[in-house]
């Protein structure tokens, strides 16, 4: 049989080239759907393949195409759009924008709404094509107890835009779904985190935005000369709320695995950590990885009693994105996942102060993702400076 061909969309991102590394070692050939640049293939099949894939061997059966989800056609003419149509099997709609914002934008609504809709659009055109959507578990928002895998409105309001926007492209999907009748199946992957093998990431948020101003307040104590482990640092929360963090690598081998089960279609699947860590115990190992032993996670009544200090108010108002998430959320049900990965040796690793060790050393090795954005700029800059004297170079001669 011929091999089926599968359109990705967000292959350059986070958990979405982790997606593609999977589908590329299962045979598929792939046509991923990137955003203009100026840089070539080479580059571009750099942001989601390391340094020991051959280019040759990628070339074979990866085809880069670029375009933008949230245009007419996909961003591609409308010959391109029918020609690509025409020779696609399946896709992968990982491209999606996380801001966690309180209220709703134009930049969450264009892409993760309006480019479901314009995708789903594409898996009906020229012939019908299964859709896999990647989507979060918190399409759940504010619920509390257990949300199953088949739900999603329950009258639940938003923690922010972020959520909001993927229950509303869920909700489309919904009524598209059951007026086409395409293949589907959606995931609802937890908190992303980075890879549990090599602590690798590419998204600096969540647990690494924490590791990062606990160490910065280390080294501001140190530098004023100060014992900075001499008052406790309060951070409000609930101890004993879970936090549903997952490893990179763990949910894209689950999301590809289940992607080739016929048993998937036309189901939700939470990608989740099924026994997630609690406030309290990420407090702990935070405190181990980052030598900064004076956290401590209080009532938000209590953290309000008491005047907050300085290092407090810093701390809160950094990492105030992340707050609702400190004080509670749901169980999120993951039975289907669980039946489907029987047999697989897929589960998902157990959060544990030496991985949240892991997180924390790769995140100060890289700066929190600095030191490969300046090497991308010097990259930038020497490429300028070549052309430039070899212009000047042709000029004079």
């Amino acid at each position: 049989m011929r091999q089926k061909t599968v359109l990705i969309t967000g292959a350059t991102g986070f958990l979405g080239s982790y997606i593609t590394r999977e589908l590329f070692e299962a045979g598929f050939q792939l046509k991923l759907l990137v955003r203009k640049t100026t840089t070539g293939a080479k580059e571009r099949l750099s942001e989601v393949f390391p340094a020991n894939y051959e280019l040759k061997t990628l070339l074979k059966r990866i085809e880069i195409i670029e375009g933008d989800i949230s245009s007419n056609y996909l961003g591609l003419s409308a010959r391109e759009y029918f020609k690509l149509a025409g020779t696609v099997d399946e896709v992968f709609h990982c491209a999606e924008t996380t801001q966690l914002r309180k209220e709703g934008n134009d930049t969450l609504a264009r892409t993760n709404v309006l480019g479901t809709a314009l995708v789903s659009l594409f898996c009906i055109t020229k012939r019908h094509k299964r859709l896999h959507y990647i989507s979060t578990a918190y399409v759940a928002g504010k619920r509390r107890g257990v949300v199953l895998e088949d739900e999603l409105e329950k009258g639940q309001s938003f923690n922010n835009g972020y959520e909001r926007s993927k229950y509303e492209a869920e909700r489309y999907l919904a009524v598209f779904l059951g007026q086409y009748r395409i293949p589907c199946t959606i995931y609802r992957p937890g908190i992303i985190t980075g890879d549990a093998i090599t602590g690798y990431t590419r998204k600096w948020e969540n647990v690494y935005v924490f590791c990062r101003e606990l160490n910065r307040l280390n080294a501001h104590g140190m530098a004023k000369g100060r014992n900075p482990f001499l008052f406790p640092l309060r951070i409000p929360g609930d101890k004993y709320s879970t936090v549903n963090l997952v490893p990179v690598d763990y949910a894209a081998r689950a999301i590809a695995a289940i992607s080739m089960k016929a048993e998937s279609i036309n189901k939700t699947f939470h990608i989740v950590n099924p026994s997630p860590p609690t406030m309290g115990e990420l407090a702990v190992w935070l405190m181990v990885a980052t030598g900064n032993h004076r956290i401590k996670v209080v009532p938000l009544h209590e953290f309000n009693m008491q005047p907050q200090t300085r290092e407090e108010l810093l701390f809160a108002r950094k990492t105030a994105i992340f707050q609702p998430y400190m004080f509670g959320e749901a169980c999120f049900d993951s039975t289907n996942t669980r039946n489907l990965l029987i047999g697989t040796g897929i589960e998902c690793p157990i959060i544990t102060d030496d991985l949240i060790c892991k997180f924390n050393k790769y995140a100060i090795e890289m700066n929190w993702g600095r030191k490969g954005q300046i090497a991308k700029k010097i990259e930038k800059l020497d490429k300028g400076f070549n052309y430039f004297y070899t212009n000047l170079n042709t000029t004079i001669m």
